[in-house]
Formats: C-alpha cells, sequence, structure tokens
C-alpha cells in the first residue's frame, strides 16, 4: 500500500456488502479493491456534476469546467449534451478562456 493512503472506516448495510462482495466475485477483484474503484469513480463523477452546474448557472466557462471536471473540452460538451445542458459561449467566455 502506497504511503499516500489513508485507511478509512465506514458502516454499510448488510445488503450493499453483498451486493460489493457479489460484484467482487464476478469481476475478480478483492472486496477492497473493488470499493477502491467505486469510490474513485464517484468522486470523478461528483467533480463532473460539480463542473456542469457551476458552467450551467453561468459561473465559469466551458474550459474552466472541463479543467475542474478533469475531461477534455470535447468530452465535457459531450457530457453536457448527455445531460441536456445548454452549450453557451460568449465574447466575454472567450476573453475569460483567453486569459488563462
Amino acid at each position: 500500500m502506497s504511503s499516500l493512503s489513508e485507511t478509512i472506516s465506514l458502516r454499510l448495510p448488510r445488503e450493499t456488502i453483498k451486493k460489493l462482495r457479489e460484484l467482487a466475485d464476478k469481476e475478480g477483484k478483492d472486496r477492497s479493491a473493488l470499493i477502491r474503484e467505486i469510490l474513485e469513480n464517484g468522486v470523478k463523477e461528483k467533480n463532473i456534476d460539480h463542473a456542469v452546474e457551476l458552467y450551467r448557472t453561468g459561473q465559469i466557462t466551458g474550459w474552466k469546467a472541463a479543467q475542474l471536471a478533469g475531461v477534455s473540452l470535447w468530452n465535457f460538451y459531450k457530457i453536457l449534451a448527455d445531460k441536456g445542458v445548454l452549450i453557451q459561449y460568449s465574447e466575454h467566455d472567450l476573453e475569460e478562456d483567453v486569459k488563462v
């Protein structure tokens, strides 16, 4: 285990633990590896959701939102389309992006 990691503990319902065990078995992983993967994916999705919301409310440009989400601008625009968020890009947005 890396020295950059930290051990945490949490309580989960028995049914969730059962489902985690079943998934781990199906994927040939140990339960800890599966939980780490699920958490990392969840954190990435939360970052994307946060970036989408900031973009949707006009608080940041698409370029900045993509950077915050950790994806390319092209992928961010695809995420926006998938979520039904209209892409907006103004002259002001261009000026802000050029400053970066």
